[in-house]
C-alpha cells in the first residue's frame, strides 16, 4: 500500500509575502487602534477625509454624465480582460485537477495558472503584448498546461486535490493579492514560483519558464537564479 501524499503546503513559494501576524486580543472585524501619537488628530483626518469623498462623489457624478460620450467620441474604449479568450491560449478553467492530470500525461513540467479578472487593464495588457510572444507561446506550451482562473468570479472550481470551491475563494486561498499573477505549479499540484503584474521584458518571462521547467526553484528563489544564470539572457 502507497504511503500518503504529504500534506500540501499552499504557501511553499518563496517569493509569497507573510501575512501580518495575528492580534488575537482585537475583536475580529475591528479597526487597528491609532498609535498614540496618531490618535489627537484623528478628527481633524476623518473631517479631510469626508470633505475629499464628496469631491470624489462629485468627480463620479460629472464622469457619468459626460465621460461615456466623450469615450465613444474619442475612440475605441482601452481593452479588457475577459471570460473568452479567442486565441486560445490560457484558456478559462473550472477544474484545475483536470489540467493537473493532462500535465502528468503530456510529460509537462506542471500547470500555469494566470490569475486575471474582467475589467483589468493589466491583464488585458499582459495578453495583447508580452503573451503574443511566439517563442513564450512555445515555451509555455511545450513544458505547461496553461490555463486562466478568474479571479473576481463566484463561479464553481474544482482545485488539485479535487475537491469543490470557487474560483475567488481559490485565488484568495492562494493569496493572489494583485492582478495578473502567474502562478507555476508543479506535478504535485505545489506553487513553485509566481510572477506579478506585467513589468517582465520577454526575455524575463521566457527565463522564468526555464527556471520552473528546470525545477530552478529547487535552488534559489527566481531573482537570486536568474541574476546566477544572465538576467534576461
Amino acid at each position: 500500500m502507497s504511503s500518503p501524499k504529504p500534506p500540501r503546503n499552499t504557501f511553499a513559494d518563496p517569493t509569497v509575502p507573510e501575512l501580518p501576524p495575528e492580534r488575537p486580543e482585537l475583536i475580529p472585524g475591528e479597526p487597528l487602534p491609532l498609535p498614540p501619537g496618531l490618535q489627537a488628530g484623528r478628527e481633524t483626518l476623518l473631517g479631510r477625509g469626508l470633505w475629499i469623498g464628496l469631491v470624489g462623489v462629485a468627480l463620479l457624478l460629472a464622469f457619468l454624465l459626460f465621460g461615456e460620450s466623450g469615450a465613444h467620441a474619442g475612440g475605441s474604449a482601452p481593452a479588457t480582460a475577459t471570460k473568452a479568450h479567442g486565441d486560445g491560449f490560457f484558456p478559462g478553467t473550472a477544474d484545475l485537477s483536470a489540467a493537473l492530470a493532462e500535465a502528468r500525461k503530456q510529460g509537462r513540467k506542471g500547470v500555469a495558472v494566470l490569475y486575471e479578472m474582467n475589467g483589468c487593464g493589466e491583464c488585458a495588457k499582459l495578453r495583447a503584448t508580452t503573451l503574443q510572444d511566439a517563442a513564450l507561446r512555445q515555451d509555455f506550451r511545450r513544458s505547461f498546461v496553461a490555463v486562466s482562473l478568474m479571479a473576481d468570479e463566484p463561479g464553481a472550481l474544482t482545485n488539485f486535490e479535487g475537491q469543490a470551491t470557487t474560483l475567488a475563494g481559490f485565488a484568495r486561498d492562494e493569496r493572489v493579492f494583485a492582478l495578473p499573477t502567474l502562478v507555476f505549479y508543479d506535478l504535485d499540484g505545489l506553487p513553485v514560483a509566481r510572477q506579478t503584474g506585467s513589468a517582465l521584458s520577454v526575455a524575463e518571462w521566457r527565463q522564468l519558464t526555464r527556471y520552473v521547467a528546470e525545477a530552478g526553484y529547487e535552488e534559489a528563489p527566481f531573482p537570486v537564479w536568474q541574476a546566477a544564470h544572465g538576467k534576461g539572457g
